[in-house]
């Protein structure tokens, strides 16, 4: 018996907003009052990859042409019921795959801009991914981008506008209508591969939502009539100015030369320089007034190396400075970072850096990642503090051991995890053992098997001859991990028992982990602390969610 649709349909509509799209479409079919609890429910979420198959798309093909029909009157239907009974839309998602060239559908678009924006919409967010594999001239051509109609930019209630392209903003919308463009409740804007007819519909538009509080700018660009180039390649967004936006706190910006930001609210930056490593053009960033900064994260500022001055810097410009994060960045050989409030620093990926000096009292979270092995010292550290370092391992280069004791004081390495992923390509000549009692550290854990049961045990051999977990675990997820890692794990087991192989060090001493009083075994699969290996094997699964194996090895 269904209890539930007797109730309130405002109850209903919460519970149908705690479900995935899907399972919320499928409710219209188990009785009449949940069909008209669905064709009433205010958060549309559309996509047109469920009217039209990959297969049928060809300019060609009737059948692309008729699904799309059958798209477009399906939205119109359910648009003219709320319209028609005066009802709101709290949000709108339309997501338009394999749609080609805009033209066909504008007509249709407008129309349903039009509708939504009557009745009260409050999150709208168009999705339109470039079809540039099927048609080609869709994404090269702007005359065939979507043009965004006014009466978005005249929505009084519109709260939320996240734009993926192609979309186009044309200068007439501020030109002729700039006094009734007033975004007054607009708190969040997302633009991402937006084309703008100049740089200065930018500033109009952001002026027109002066409470605006999360920005997002990614790979825009501004139109050049003299170019049938990819405008997001041949023409892209060069400045971005974001000027008296008071209440502004988390900005994102990818893609743009030059960013300046007047917004002392500002509470999270993340810029993104360029993610073609062919663009050659330097980056400026001014936020000197956004002192109130807690999190900043830098990535692929590659072709200008990011200043020893610069950091020394930071910290005076941002006095409250909580997580700095550094990505896929050229660096100066040598960084010193000094801060009483930094809490979270990352370091991935970064090039040219030697040496990484860290006086943060209060740090809680240093990760690194990256074949370079700089010296890091830790000038003072606070007693919770945890240092992850993640690598790849390429074993011709790269001496994990000396990384390791490089990184000082030696105190700090009881609270270091190692993360270690083995390369899908590597010559069993290059493992090489290392002699003596290596350092001890908090945590290995392995991303990845190797291949070959043959790399087993040089792979192993050389690792732990680099160091000395207090504990080894497995991650893995089964529809992820085309390896089977229970033979890896089985054989590290058996290796730590000292039931396999026979590593010893120059001096004739057996190597470490034969001195291991035992090797605690515990799963995520299994409940209770502690296993034994054989059950752990019986007991493995088969389902797609994310395991892990743990050994807690007793010296």
């Amino acid at each position: 018996m269904d209890r539930l649709s007797g109730l309130p349909k405002t109850i209903l509509h919460d519970i149908l907003a705690k479900l995935p799209n899907e399972d919320a479409v499928k409710t219209s079919v188990l009785s009449k009052a949940w069909r008209e609890t669905w064709s009433t429910f205010p958060r549309l979420h559309i996509c047109s990859s469920y009217f039209i198959n990959v297969h049928d798309l060809s300019t060609a093909n009737s059948v692309w042409h008729c699904s799309k029909d059958i798209l477009a009157d399906y939205v119109m239907k359910r648009l003219l019921r709320f319209h028609e009974q005066g009802l709101i839309i709290k949000e709108f998602r339309l997501c338009m795959d394999y749609i080609g060239d805009f033209n066909y559908m504008s007509c249709h678009l407008d129309i349903w801009m039009k509708m939504i924006c009557e009745c009260g919409i409050k999150g709208l967010e168009l999705h339109f991914p470039a079809d540039g594999d099927f048609f080609p001239t869709s994404e090269y051509c702007p005359d065939k981008w979507y043009n965004l109609p006014l009466c978005v930019t005249e929505a009084k209630s519109l709260t939320e506008l996240n734009l993926k392209g192609p979309i186009r903003i044309c200068r007439a919308l501020f030109l002729n209508h700039s006094s009734t463009i007033k975004l007054n409740s607009l708190r969040m804007l997302c633009l991402c591969s937006v084309l703008f007819e100049d740089e200065g519909v930018i500033k109009h538009l952001l002026s027109s939502c002066p409470l605006i509080e999360h920005f997002a700018m990614e790979d825009c660009c501004v139109y050049n009539p003299l170019s049938r180039e990819n405008p997001l390649l041949s023409s892209p967004v060069k400045s971005l100015s974001l000027r008296g936006l008071q209440k502004l706190k988390r900005v994102y910006v990818s893609g743009i030369q030059e960013v300046y930001i007047d917004a002392p609210n500002l509470k999270s930056f993340y810029y993104v320089h360029c993610d073609f490593d062919d663009m050659d053009v330097p980056w400026k960033l001014n936020l000197d007034s956004c002192i109130n900064l807690r999190w900043l994260r830098l990535c692929s500022m590659k072709n200008t190396a990011i200043a020893h001055k610069w950091f020394l810097e930071l910290f005076d410009k941002f006095p409250y400075l909580e997580t700095l994060q550094i990505h896929r960045c050229s660096m100066s050989e040598r960084i010193n970072i000094s801060s009483s409030q930094l809490k979270f620093l990352d370091f991935l990926w970064c090039s040219n850096l030697k040496e990484l000096n860290i006086d943060a009292p209060n740090l809680l979270s240093c990760d690194f990642r990256g074949n370079d092995t700089p010296v890091i010292t830790f000038l003072s550290s606070s007693n919770k503090l945890k240092v992850n370092v993640f690598t790849d391992m390429d074993f011709q280069h790269y001496n994990l051991r000396e990384f390791i004791q490089n990184i000082k004081p030696h105190q700090v390495l009881t609270s270091l995890s190692l993360f270690v992923d083995f390369p899908l390509d590597i010559e069993l000549g290059v493992l090489q053992s290392v002699s003596s009692t290596p350092p001890h550290i908090r945590h290995l854990e392995f991303r990845r098997a190797p291949n070959r049961e043959a790399l087993y045990f040089p792979y192993l051999n050389w690792l732990l001859s680099s160091c000395c977990p207090e504990t080894i675990s497995f991650l893995w997820q089964s529809s992820s991990y085309y390896i089977d890692i229970r033979p890896f794990i089985v054989f590290i087991y058996e290796m730590l028992m000292g039931r396999i192989g026979c590593c010893r060090s120059d001096h004739g001493n057996k190597c470490w982990w034969y001195a291991l009083k035992n090797v605690k075994v515990t799963c995520s699969f299994i409940t209770g602390d502690i296993v034994n290996i054989k059950t752990m094997l019986d007991a493995w699964p088969d389902s797609d969610a994310e395991e892990n194996v743990r050994f807690i090895l007793e010296l």
